[in-house]
């Protein structure tokens, strides 16, 4: 039986990516800050900036493959030095402790390396972040092809948005969502709050996107950059009237000034061509049947005592 290290594991994607390996006959090892109680995945604790601790684990597990989820999005305090201790140094770190054990790497980046640029975006586009995030991710990205040139297995992923049910409310789908539970369920006034409406996302249904991750890792490029997405451009006000069009009570939507930031991204869409052609991915679950889902998890949560 297959060994996998899934760092991250305790975040939005790595459950799922767990059950997904599961499914495919792994034994899964799953990573977070502190231990967690799964069913999809053994927990260990690992902070992936202790370059010691991530060697210990990953010589004590010895994985076969180790798939890179962890990384910050949004960090709590320290500013931007985080998002570069975290998602440059923590993938240095795994891809250090992998090179030991000779683990096969999946590392997992973010389509905001591509920057403020009109989609949809291949593989192709130049890397121009606009914001720490993406430059960090970029900065993971590009230090990972060196260990890929010296004979290791390391494929990246270039994920777009993704959402599902269990997302947090920080990403915009979900705050959507969780907003409308919130207000059928009595605990909030029937407004919704948004900020930019005419911002355009691509959106993938989370487990589409861990679909993709064991596909690309084991027949993809070695070294190679794969873009995750749909190709479908959705604006905010589009996604809006998807999610009022389900409401089971009257609603009003409402922009606010405080949730616009000059830093936003006008449009971010990709092209998931290579990923097809290489690999034979894409996406089967559509956008309608992921908020569908979404709807349905948030208001079993609210409607719960």
């Amino acid at each position: 039986m297959p060994r996998a290290l899934v760092t991250g594991a305790g975040g939005f994607v790595g459950p799922y990516l767990a059950r997904h390996l599961r499914e495919l006959g792994y034994e899964v090892w799953g990573t977070a800050l502190r231990e967690v109680a799964s069913s999809d995945f053994q927990s260990v604790p690992l902070d992936v900036r202790d370059a010691a601790r991530v060697r210990a684990v990953v010589r004590e597990l010895q994985p076969d493959e180790i798939y890179h989820l962890a990384g910050v999005t949004r960090p709590a305090s320290e500013g931007a030095a985080a998002f570069y201790a975290v998602n440059l140094g923590g993938t240095l770190n795994v891809l250090e402790a992998a090179r030991e054990v000779r683990a096969a790497v999946l590392v997992v980046g973010s389509a905001y390396v591509y920057g403020a640029q009109r989609g949809p975006l291949s593989e192709r586009a130049p890397l121009q972040p606009v914001n720490h995030y993406g430059a960090s991710k970029a900065s993971a990205e590009l230090a990972a092809l060196p260990y890929a040139l010296s004979g290791m297995r390391v494929v990246r992923a270039r994920p777009f948005n993704h959402v599902g049910p269990g997302q947090s409310p920080d990403f915009l789908l979900p705050t959507l969502v969780q907003q409308l539970a919130r207000i059928e369920a009595g605990r909030a006034e029937p407004v919704i709050k948004l900020g930019n409406l005419d911002a355009v996302r691509d959106f993938t249904d989370v487990r589409d996107i861990v679909r993709a991750y064991p596909k690309l890792l084991h027949e993809g490029d070695n070294g190679g950059v794969y873009n995750l997405a749909s190709g479908r451009g959705v604006s905010v006000r589009e996604l809006a009237e998807l999610v009022l069009e389900r409401a089971e009570v009257t609603v009003r939507l409402e922009t606010e000034a405080a949730r616009v930031r000059a830093s936003d991204i006008p449009e971010l869409v990709g092209d998931a061509t290579r990923a097809r052609e290489a690999v034979g991915w894409a996406p089967s679950i559509p956008l309608e049947a992921t908020l569908e889902a979404m709807l349905a998890f948030e208001r079993e949560r609210y409607a719960a005592p």
